[in-house]
Formats: C-alpha cells, structure tokens, sequence
C-alpha cells in the first residue's frame, strides 16, 4: 500500500519543521512556498553579499525544541552563546539594566517602586499555569500587583512601543509568559544569556530542506497554492498553478488572514481572522564599520521616540559571519498604519532620525549598508479570554490549520512555533491511521 500524503502550505518554520516529523514518520510530505526563500519571518536575505536575518531573532539556552532539532540535523556545534546587555531609554537618558546593582539603583523608579517590581517578577515565577490570568486585563493586574506608579511609568510605555498604541484588551498572561520566559536566561553575574545559530535559522532550516528530501518528500519554493480544495465534508488536496494535486491530508500554516485567501469558500470560516488582532512591523536594517550601542537589546520607554527596539544583534552574531555590526531599528505598528505603504526612503530616514536621537553617533559615515524590511502581518494579538479563542486545529476531515495563533500563552518565538508542531503532527499522524484502517475494512 502507497504511504499517505500530505501537503503542507506554507515554508516558514511550522510548516518545515511538521514536513521533517511526517516525513520520519514515512508520509508522502510536499511543502508549497510561494516566496522563493524557505523560512518564512525566520528567512534571510541577500544584504550585499552576506546571508543575513531579514528580521531579529534570539535563541534562549532553555530552548530545548530549537537545541534539540540543531542536535538532530548535526547543528548543536554552531551555536554561540554569550551574556549581553539590556539598556533602557527614558526620559532622554540612557540606563544600564543588566545587573541586580542597576536594577537597585535604577533612576527611572523610586526604592519602594523597584522593591515593588521586584516582588511583582518574584511572583510571576510562583504562578505556574496562566488559568487565573487569562481573563483578567493586563493594565489592571499590572496596576494591583506591581502598582500604579510603575505601571505609568514603566510598562505602559513599553506596552505602547509594542503594540502601537493599543493595549488595553490584552490578558494579563502577556507579560506573565516574557516574564517567565526571560527569567531563566541569566548567569550568575546577572546578565542575559542569549545564542545565536550560525548563519541564523536559515542554517536549519537548509538542514531541514535536505532532510525532508532525503526522505522522499518534496520542498517547492516559489510555488503558490491557489486554493486548498475541498467542502464541509473533507478536503480534498491543493490547487497549484491551476491545477488539482490530490492529497490525504493538507495542513496549512499561513496566518488565519492569509490563510482565509487560499481557503475553498466552504472552508473559509475556519480561518477565524476575526479572534484576533494582528501585529505587523517596520524595520531598518543597518551595518555599520562600529559598534552604535553597548546594549543588545535597547527598551524605549521615551515615547518621544516611536520605536518599539533597538537591537544590535552582533553582540551575541559573529561580525565576521554578517561584514560588520548589524543594528536592527524595529518598530511595530497595527497592519492599517500608513507606515505599510510608504516610500521605502521615507521609512529610512524617519526611523533612522529616531534612532540618532537616541544614538547621535550614527552618522552616514559608519553606515556601510542599510536596507527596510517590513511584513503587514507578524503575529496575532490574543486578547482578553484568549484561551477560548484559539483555533480548533482541525476543523474538518483532511484539513489542520496551525500558524502563530496557536502560540498562547507562550510568547511567539521559534522555541514555541515547534510546540504547535508537537500538537499538530500527532493529530495528523492519527487521522491518517484511523483513515487508513476505515478504507482497509472497507
């Protein structure tokens, strides 16, 4: 008997990474890209030469999905991991907040406001599930846990740099879940640990293109999926390049919105769009002959300045990998914002001015390559209940719909895009074997 087939619609991350396991598991994998880049938010791109990130990525020592898959494909040697540095930046001043000593004589809170945020994150590591916290909102746990003073002044500015603007439908589980997340990535000295992979998730994600061929399985880049065929029945297979392709199972990992566009118009309400909100981002890339800032990653609580980061990636990345120090300028902003459509020099200089605000040493002559990278749709935004919202992986026979909307009440990373991976797999892997022994009985 011919072993099962799957199509998988989209080549980021979720979408290799659930190829490479139904490959090993002996099913008929082909994966449609429609870029002709795999990896999706996670790819690279040509920047004058160098293969570098087309946006910034981090990889925790307490990644162990990411680890492990680098293990797997003979990769764990190519990680480097190394303590940064964390600045903030408020009222026009730049502040070191790397060590537990900054953190006491931090000069944007008073003692009893430190000692406040102090027991807040304290108490973060005590909550183990977010159960209790999914239906609360988070301004209003953050104003009775950690106080109204350290609320204004810390994070609702941070909140506002991340979520343009808006922020008062969020659950409390946000910041609960990077609290969690961050807090067992520092050494002894106090300082963030964070790793980068050599080449960037490209490098796994090449390795993981090989292997799935390897395995019999097909990886097709710039090839669009026009439509996943099928009824409230089932599915049926993929329309590619106007053609019907006939396949046992089909799992798309496009956004719901992006998703919503390839749907059959039967299937088209399974997308749910509509549960979330969604984050896009406008970023500069630059590299420079000099290191612009001591910090990896800047947070701007001086909303003077309307950037979300500042990170120079090259603190942790080789610079003899990438030709120089690469500074990522980000800003996120809501998938309507003007920014989306502006000349790409417009972009440049705007967001470069507010970078020189900050960083006055960034001058022309010590910018030896700059480049705008921008996506309208980066993650989707789990608002208050969010829980009750999250997507029926597979909403009819055939068909899994897993993208970054699953990723809750985890913060969106690669460490946990391949959980979804862990959740959808099996699912599949199932329904293929209860099919396979319906039609044998038959």
């Amino acid at each position: 008997m011919n072993p099962p087939t799957v199509g998988v619609v989209g080549g980021g991350i979720l979408g290799m990474t659930a190829a490479l396991r139904l490959a090993e598991e002996g099913v008929k994998v082909s994966l449609y890209e429609r870029a002709p880049d795999l990896g999706g938010l996670v790819g690279s791109f040509d920047f004058d030469g160098r293969p570098v990130d087309r946006f910034y990525h981090v990889n925790l020592p307490t990644d162990d999905r990411v680890l492990g898959l680098a293990e797997e494909l003979g990769l764990s040697d190519r990680f480097r991991f190394r303590p940064t540095k964390v600045g903030f930046y408020g009222e026009g001043r730049l502040f070191s907040m790397t060590s537990p000593k900054e953190f006491l004589t931090f000069p944007l809170l008073s003692m009893p406001d430190r000692v406040r945020l102090a027991a807040f994150v304290a108490r973060c590591q005590l909550i183990k599930t977010h159960d209790e916290l999914d239906a609360l909102s988070l301004v209003e746990w953050l104003e009775r846990t950690s106080g109204r003073r350290v609320t204004e002044r810390l994070w609702k500015p941070l909140l506002d740099s991340k979520f343009d603007g808006r922020f008062d439908d969020l659950p409390a589980t946000y910041i609960w879940a990077r609290t969690k997340r961050m807090s067992k990535t520092r050494d002894k000295t106090g300082a963030e640990v964070m790793g980068w992979l050599e080449g960037g998730y490209t490098t796994l994600i090449d390795a993981m293109e090989r292997r799935i061929c390897e395995l019999g399985g097909e990886v097709h880049a710039s090839t669009q999926v026009d439509q996943i065929a099928g009824g409230e029945s089932r599915t049926t297979g993929l329309v590619i390049d106007g053609r019907f392709r006939p396949f046992d199972f089909v799992l798309c990992t496009l956004a719901p919105p992006q998703a919503k566009n390839v749907l059959a118009p039967e299937l088209k309400e399974h997308a749910h769009d509509e549960r979330f909100r969604y984050l896009g981002v406008a970023c500069l890339l630059l590299r420079t002959s000099q290191s612009i800032s001591p910090y990896y990653h800047l947070n701007i609580t001086d909303r003077r300045v309307p950037l979300t980061t500042i990170v120079e990636t090259t603190h942790v990345v080789d610079t003899d990998h990438v030709g120089g120090h690469l500074v990522y300028i980000t800003r996120y902003v809501d998938p309507s914002n003007e920014i989306h459509d502006r000349r790409e020099e417009d972009v440049e200089a705007e967001l470069l001015g507010h970078a020189r605000t900050i960083f006055p040493d960034l001058t022309d002559d010590v910018i030896v390559s700059r480049k705008v990278q921008r996506a309208r749709v980066t993650e989707p935004v789990h608002l208050v209940g969010g829980a009750a919202n999250i997507p029926d992986l597979f909403p009819v026979p055939g068909l899994a719909l897993a993208s970054l909307a699953h990723v809750y009440p985890e913060i969106s990373s690669g460490q946990a895009t391949m959980g979804v991976t862990n959740r959808v797999v099996p699912g599949i892997l199932e329904r293929l074997r209860v099919a396979r022994s319906e039609a044998v009985a038959a």
